[in-house]
């Protein structure tokens, strides 16, 4: 824990006095009257941080776990309204499938905090994938009740996972309402890097507005539950929007009925075994392989068969 405390000795050399800092480089702040920002180390949750796995012994690295629990309650008897902020995020990358970031024992916890202070949260903003796309939580009723912003970077970088590709730079301004904390637009802002390249300087436009481009009414949980649905329906071109959007418009490839898959059970299921029922249902991209594979099989056998003049 030595870099956190580090990390912790130099936020106390910029933050305010409002700031609540912890030596799990975690924090929270007031950022207006009646909303409060949640500063949260989800790298102590991620499956590459070896010396924070989850043990008999270590279950709530830091207590971050328990610190954000009375935070979110002191924040419901203040009547606060929360953002949560983070890099490292819950659930699965949606360009690749079955790839997730957290070790399955935080990703439920974090879940259940979610849900259980969904009243509180008012948006939840992260990282990390380079990528442009969104999560939604529901409760019990199956009602989306809080979402996470997944904002791309300003840095390009190609993965190195297989197929998923780079992105463009990226950039983003969401609004709210300061009295209520409601989300009311994203507008993201990019720059072209091949046109960069050719014109030897960036040149920065805005690339969407989640409202304009959408025809949202909001940012609200229900508005991007609208959205998600609107990516089934083929008379929409939501989704192709979106997955040109995805990687800051650098992926102009269509994305094939697999790929759509996980683009959807991504955003849909933050849950590690609702994911696996959503990636492996009837006509998802998983049984449609299988379909395929057999079809294929059997085109092979029926050709054997003409072949050695067994064909009815």
């Amino acid at each position: 824990m030595t870099a956190y405390v580090f990390s912790f000795q130099l936020q106390l050399c910029f933050v305010k006095k409002s700031v609540l800092a912890t030596s799990g480089a975690y924090y929270t702040m007031p950022i207006s009257p009646g909303l409060r920002l949640v500063g949260l180390n989800t790298v102590f949750y991620y499956t590459n941080d070896r010396v924070t796995a989850p043990t008999d012994d270590n279950t709530d690295p830091a207590g971050q776990f328990s610190w954000l629990e009375g935070v979110l309650q002191q924040a419901a008897t203040d009547n606060e309204k929360v953002f949560l902020i983070g890099h490292v995020p819950p659930g699965f990358f949606e360009r690749y499938k079955g790839k997730s970031w957290f070790y399955p024992e935080y990703n439920r916890r974090y879940l259940q905090v979610v849900t259980r202070h969904a009243d509180v949260i008012k948006g939840q903003f992260f990282a990390h994938q380079h990528c442009d796309s969104f999560k939604l939580f529901y409760d019990e009723e199956g009602r989306a009740v809080n979402s996470m912003l997944l904002a791309p970077a300003v840095t390009p970088w190609t993965t190195t996972l297989d197929g998923v590709g780079g992105n463009n730079p990226g950039i983003r301004l969401v609004s709210y309402n300061k009295n209520t904390g409601d989300l009311t637009d994203v507008n993201q802002y990019y720059s072209n890097l091949a046109l960069a390249n050719m014109q030897g300087s960036p040149l920065w436009g805005r690339e969407y507005s989640l409202r304009e481009t959408f025809n949202l009414s909001d940012a609200s949980p229900a508005s991007l539950q609208n959205l998600l649905d609107s990516f089934s329906d083929r008379s929409s071109d939501n989704f192709e929007k979106y997955y040109l959007y995805n990687s800051v418009s650098l992926d102009r490839s269509t994305c094939d009925e697999e790929c759509k898959v996980a683009q959807l059970c991504a955003i849909k299921e933050v849950d590690y075994d609702k994911y696996a029922d959503c990636t492996n249902a009837p006509g998802s991209g998983a049984d449609t392989a299988q379909v395929s594979t057999l079809t294929s099989f059997s085109m092979f056998l029926l050709f054997v068969m003409a072949a050695s003049g067994l064909s009815a």
